[in-house]
């Protein structure tokens, strides 16, 4: 087991770690050198890592880290959220959710442009059909259309993380309504089906992989609502089903590498993952019944 898993397991648990010995834990990480012996000023380079590195604990320490965390202030902030080119040319709803959820669990969630990216979740975002959004500068339809009249469920899922992993930080009640509207519509889709025939939402969401991607998966979506306490509610039944078949002897194997430009998987697919088991293990762990 790589050595950035063991600490995240004993920080889990609840055990006393100083920093110096987490740091030097981290040292002997496969995993956190791979992370780290690269650089480059790619936007989606910068994002990948940032997010790999935000699921290790201690690891915004790291000079590294550290970093790329003032490299995204600097060139992806804005006043409005976070933007692939620091501007309103590439704002996507998505980007803008899964870096502020990273900067919270890199403990940034006071930044100015952390809580702007929190704000316009709150301001824009839909968490239900038919609603209409239009915002000056801001055109999402040559990405696909972000909403329409049924929103992108990968942006609506990914914000309403960015909120949960922002409000289980600061405790701020002004995202509660609206984080209480996306945990209804996350659940109202069992959290991978299609409202309309049951078939998954999108071609990848059924996906093991870890961590998170463009491409909204079970794995992170399972973990949210172990996280959120929402495992007993009988609409996520399926994915856990899903989840129990799919798992062998040992544990769970990644089905799904996701390419891009800075992205590492935690796990290699051929064996058992021992991040992606640990992940999964510790959400399904969470139900009471």
């Amino acid at each position: 087991m790589d050595k950035a898993l063991e600490l995240k397991i004993s920080v889990d648990k609840g055990l006393s770690i100083s920093r110096s010995e987490a740091l030097q834990r981290l040292a002997q990480s496969a995993l956190v050198k791979k992370l780290t012996r690269d650089w480059s000023d790619d936007p989606l380079f910068c994002v990948w890592r940032l997010i790999a590195l935000s699921e290790i604990p201690y690891a915004r320490h790291l000079e590294y880290t550290r970093k790329l965390i003032d490299w995204i202030f600097e060139n992806l902030a804005t006043p409005f959220g976070f933007s692939l080119s620091g501007d309103e040319k590439y704002f996507l709803p998505c980007y803008n959710a899964m870096l502020v959820s990273a900067m919270c669990r890199l403990e940034q969630s006071k930044a100015e442009s952390v809580l702007n990216g929190v704000e316009w979740i709150v301001t824009y975002q839909p968490m239900e059909r038919g609603i209409s959004v239009s915002i000056p500068k801001l055109n999402f339809d040559r990405f696909g259309g972000c909403f329409k009249s049924t929103p992108c469920y990968i942006g609506v899922a990914k914000s309403v993380f960015a909120l949960f992993s922002y409000w289980e930080i600061t405790g701020d009640a002004s995202v509660n309504e609206k984080l209480k509207q996306g945990k209804e519509y996350l659940l109202e889709h069992h959290l991978v089906k299609k409202r309309s025939d049951g078939k998954p939402i999108t071609g990848h969401i059924m996906d093991i992989s870890f961590p998170e991607s463009y491409n909204l998966n079970i794995v992170e979506l399972i973990r949210f609502a172990g996280n959120a306490k929402l495992l007993d509610d009988p609409r996520t039944l399926y994915a856990i089903r899903y989840l129990e078949a799919k798992k062998e002897k040992l544990g769970w194997k990644t089905d799904f590498r996701y390419k891009a430009k800075g992205y590492t998987t935690f796990d290699d697919g051929r064996k058992t993952g021992d991040w992606v088991t640990y992940v999964i293990n510790q959400a399904l762990n969470t139900r009471r019944c």
